[in-house]
Order: C-alpha cells, then sequence, then structure tokens
C-alpha cells in the first residue's frame, strides 16, 4: 500500500539547513503582503555505500491525502545501508540524505556524508529520457535500488518557502573518475520527475 512507503526516515541523526552548514541564501516578499521567507540550500556530499552490497535506496513521493489523520507529506530520500539504529528491540536503516515537505524538512547524516566541494550536475545527464511523473493521482510514490560503487555522490538543491521546501533537484552519481549517473530527481510536493539509471530496479 501507498501509505507503507509514505514514511519520514527514522533516526537520522543532523537536520541540515542549520546544523549541516550547506549554503543558504534567503529573501522576503513584499512588505506590505503577509511576510514571506524563500531561500535556497545547494551541497553536494560523498556517502558511504554498505560494504560488500554497493546497492542504495532511493525513494521519491508526492504529498498524498492524509491516513488516518496522519499526513503524507512529499519525500525525496537515499539510503546506503551504512547505519541502524535500534529502539525497543526494532532495528531501523538510518537514510542519509531525506528531504520532506515540512517545516525545516531537510536532514543529513552526518556521520556518514561528508560534504565536498565538488558540483555534479543537476540535470539528467548521463541516464535514459525522458523520465517518468509521479503525481498525487498518478502512482504517488516511486521505490529504486540502485548498484553503485563504494561511495556515491549526492547533491541537492533545494528551494524552501516559509522553510517549508517547495522545490528540489537532486543528482546521485557514483564517485570516482569516471562518475555514472544514477539517477535524477526533479521535486515539488504535488510533481515527481525521475530519471532512472540503468543500474536502477523499480520495487
Amino acid at each position: 500500500m501507498r501509505s507503507s512507503h509514505a514514511v519520514w526516515i527514522v533516526g537520522l541523526l543532523t537536520a541540515a539547513l542549520g546544523a549541516a552548514g550547506v549554503s543558504v541564501h534567503a529573501g522576503a516578499a513584499a512588505p506590505n503582503r503577509a511576510t514571506m521567507s524563500t531561500s535556497t540550500t545547494d551541497a553536494t556530499y560523498s556517502c558511504r555505500v554498505r560494504p560488500g552490497q554497493h546497492v542504495v535506496q532511493l525513494y521519491g513521493s508526492v504529498t498524498l491525502p492524509s491516513v488516518q489523520n496522519k499526513p503524507q507529506p512529499g519525500v525525496l530520500v537515499l539510503t546506503t545501508g551504512v547505519k541502524t539504529v535500534t529502539r525497543n528491540d526494532t532495528t531501523t536503516t538510518v537514510s542519509q540524505v531525506g528531504l520532506r515537505a515540512d517545516k525545516k524538512g531537510l536532514k543529513i547524516d552526518k556521520s556518514s556524508c561528508r560534504r565536498v566541494k565538488q558540483h555534479i550536475p543537476l540535470k539528467p545527464k548521463g541516464l535514459p529520457t525522458p523520465g517518468f511523473t509521479v503525481t498525487p493521482t498518478h502512482q504517488g510514490f516511486d521505490n529504486e535500488q540502485c548498484d553503485t560503487t563504494a561511495r556515491v555522490l549526492a547533491r541537492i538543491r533545494v528551494q524552501t518557502t516559509n522553510q517549508i521546501p517547495s522545490h528540489a533537484l537532486f543528482a546521485i552519481r557514483n564517485e570516482g573518475a569516471h562518475g555514472r549517473a544514477i539517477a535524477f530527481y526533479n521535486w515539488s510536493p504535488s510533481k515527481l520527475t525521475v530519471y532512472p539509471g540503468n543500474s536502477c530496479t523499480s520495487s
């Protein structure tokens, strides 16, 4: 069921925006209207992938209707499988990059990912085109499992309005000399376009 996929990341250790030190550029709307703050963050991270498997999980969704009075905001998630947490005898895999259409909804697991100066293209270069589109009335979410190298580069550029993400571009590539593209996402809470690479399998 869709509701089982649209679950926010459990156990991420560090909220980005403030704590992760990503670059933020803020502005304000016309003063004679209700104040509306906007900002853009743009950062690239090098993230470890679970040894021996070299597979990442990529999940994206748009905002869906509430289920049992529980909101289902749109998300983008990268999970490399390198970290788990156990609480009350339940083990949960921690995601390394997570975005949610909620206040201060960008989170980075800085213990598994380090920020790097390298910028990878925020476009589907090297990936099969055209991509496919997900909306609240068409599929709602996409889940990919992709083969990778030992580390991946993940660049995310997020636009927020009143601290809530409203648009994001998300590119994932293998880290290394060739830097093969893995996937690219053009996300908003109401529309998601996905460009998975040939190493990805939908599930």
